[in-house]
């Protein structure tokens, strides 16, 4: 028995009408969705309740070891400490939580875990020594570290101090350069000449760590030594920049934090960080860190402007010397908020930078909700790839498919149709009739997805002018038209979506940015409609809308929770020729990756 409710909702921006149903058919849901992009299907680690930071080295005898940060609290609460534990099945099971660090005062926060060419295994992190209260507690220091000789099943006993040169921030503090306050999230980089440890200087106003969002900035630990030293006494430390300043763009606001690194092949140093602007940055050292380029906002390859809210956006270099970027493609400003999905864009290295793909939906929480994922790591080994995630009471590790890494790194190069799922493809010359026979559409409700696919050409642009139309006295269907401002506008309708008085609903309504749209341009679309993460994308000419800084915040949206199939006559009628002519349709059984819908618009009409 379903119960329909005219329920407004605002959901990535947009605002939708929702349906609800009774709570058996919701946990039919929940039980059934066997996607690999849902955390709710990857493997859960041990944690004490809160779980921040869960890092992970492959040790040189092929197990995983797993540092983090927990507690039975919250996230700055006193019982803050780091522990280990170790998976011998590529992070399927985990062995007991063990302590680096013994839980209550002084807290220890935040580790990063780095493993030199020997097996030895360091682990750094927040110590706060000097017994400061909340906030400033979990990011007061001084940086400490421990290490292990047996793959992580001891630790040292004694505690090391990496020395940590004062400058401006710490001077501005409310202690005048007593105390630095500082975290680290970033993973260490090692090559072959040394290890680097990025974090971020925060400005404490008061002793209770009000002010936290007052100014951030960016620095590195750089070692030459630790990697080969046996003594760890005896390991050296340098930090960069060399200014009093670190890597900060004063245009970018308060909060720029969060800070971490690659070694690009060139030497270069690559470091991306968070701000609350809505988008993340990133900024460039030619000179081994002495000098960092001025902050720039991260974009795609074509200069298009990444989103992210105020969560960690990742950057990590794989072991064939391409890139991978965790963020959460939303634009949604000075807040916490906005972390599920999670992205990643693919990247490579071209003349000292990176250029970047467009993004694919890495992970999802089912939960719309959901406060989201966030910390990642990522882990190789033996050519495969798994990414940690946390939602700081759970984490979990999620092996990645492949295909959909090598589709971003290739969309520059791939020019060829896709043909799985094709259930439709119709040319010109069939689509001349005006309507054409239509294929069975799969069920949103049960994880099925589907893509329709454009090549046009518009006349005259108007607003609300049809394009297509599947819809039929059911008042189901896919309906295709002209949105405001140039823009292209997908609305879909399952035909169940009724009022207490039995009154068909509006259905939902996804466009693209706009101005993506040109009078007498050929244009190729492709809708990407996914039942599993409940999510609608449309990539216009190789391009996926985003939205944009200062304007809307998600160029995605949310197809609601309980969306059945859009079957009705099983026809398609198309508008007058001469508005725009449609030069192909293709319908997919099955949602697109971003980049197959690339490889669409390379390959040509």
């Amino acid at each position: 028995m379903k119960k329909h409710f005219d329920c407004r909702l605002k959901a990535c921006g947009l605002s939708v009408l929702m349906l609800l149903y009774t709570g058996a058919e919701a946990q039919y849901i929940a039980t059934r969705n066997s996607d690999p992009r849902c955390i709710e299907n990857g493997y859960p680690l041990p944690t004490e309740h809160y779980a921040d930071q869960p890092y992970v080295i492959v040790c040189n005898d092929g197990s995983w070891l797993c540092t983090m940060t927990t507690s039975s609290g919250t996230e700055y609460a006193y019982m803050n400490h780091i522990v280990a534990t170790k998976s011998y099945d590529q992070g399927k099971t985990w062995t007991a939580l063990s302590d680096v660090e013994t839980s209550g005062v002084p807290q220890s926060s935040w580790a990063v875990p780095l493993k030199t060419p020997s097996g030895r295994v360091y682990v750094f992190y927040n110590y706060n020594q000097n017994r400061h209260p909340g906030l400033a507690g979990v990011m007061s220091g001084p940086f400490m570290f421990k290490y292990s000789d047996d793959n992580g099943k001891t630790w040292s006993e004694k505690r090391y101090e990496v020395p940590m040169r004062k400058t401006q921030i710490d001077r501005d503090n409310f202690s005048k350069g007593k105390y630095n306050f500082f975290w680290s999230i970033d993973k260490p980089d090692v090559t072959d000449k040394a290890a680097y440890i990025t974090f971020s200087k925060i400005l404490l106003t008061n002793p209770e760590g009000k002010g936290f969002a007052s100014r951030g900035e960016g620095y590195i630990m750089k070692s030459s030594n630790s990697l080969t030293v046996k003594n760890a006494d005896d390991i050296k430390w340098d930090m960069l920049p060399e200014a009093d300043t670190g890597i900060n763009n004063p245009a970018f606001g308060k909060v720029q934090e969060e800070h971490n690194s690659v070694i690009l092949g060139n030497g270069n140093i690559y470091t991306v960080y968070r701000t609350e602007e809505g988008f993340p940055a990133y900024a460039v050292s030619r000179d081994g860190g002495k000098i960092f380029s001025q902050p720039r906002i991260m974009h795609y390859a074509n200069g298009q402007p990444m989103g992210n809210p105020r969560a960690c956006p990742k950057i990590h270099r794989t072991a064939e010397g391409k890139y991978l970027f965790w963020f959460h493609n939303n634009f949604r400003d000075h807040s916490y908020q906005g972390r599920n999905p999670a992205w990643l864009s693919g990247g490579i290295e071209k003349d000292g930078e990176i250029v970047w793909s467009q993004p694919e939906i890495a992970l999802y929480d089912n939960d719309p909700e959901a406060f989201g994922m966030s910390y990642p790591d990522f882990i190789e080994q033996n050519g495969k790839m798994w990414l940690i995630e946390t939602q700081k009471n759970k984490a979990r590790v999620h092996p990645v498919d492949p295909d959909l890494l090598n589709g971003m790194w290739a969309q520059n190069t791939v020019k060829k149709v896709v043909r799985e799922g094709i259930i439709l493809d119709a040319g010109s010359e069939m689509l001349q009739s005006g309507t054409i026979p239509f294929p069975a559409l799969p069920d949103l409700i049960k994880g099925g997805g589907f893509a329709v696919e454009l090549w046009l050409t518009p006349g005259d642009l108007k607003a609300g002018q049809k394009i297509l139309s599947t819809f039929g006295p059911k008042h189901k269907g896919i309906e295709v038209s002209v949105g405001d401002s140039n823009a292209i506008k997908l609305h879909i309708h399952d035909g169940e979506m009724r009022d207490s008085d039995g009154k068909f609903l509006n259905g939902q309504s996804f466009v693209s940015d706009a101005n993506v749209l040109s009078k007498g341009k050929k244009h190729h679309i492709v809708f990407i409609v996914d039942g599993a993460s409940k999510i609608v994308s449309i990539v216009v000419d190789g391009i996926l809308s985003d939205g944009n800084p200062g304007g809307r915040k998600y160029g995605w949206g949310r197809v609601h929770t309980f969306m059945r199939d859009m079957n009705d006559t099983y026809k398609c009628t198309f508008n007058a020729p001469q508005e725009i002519k449609i030069h192909r349709v293709r319908v997919y059984d099955r949602y697109l990756r971003t980049s197959e819908a690339v490889a669409n618009f390379n390959a040509g009409l």
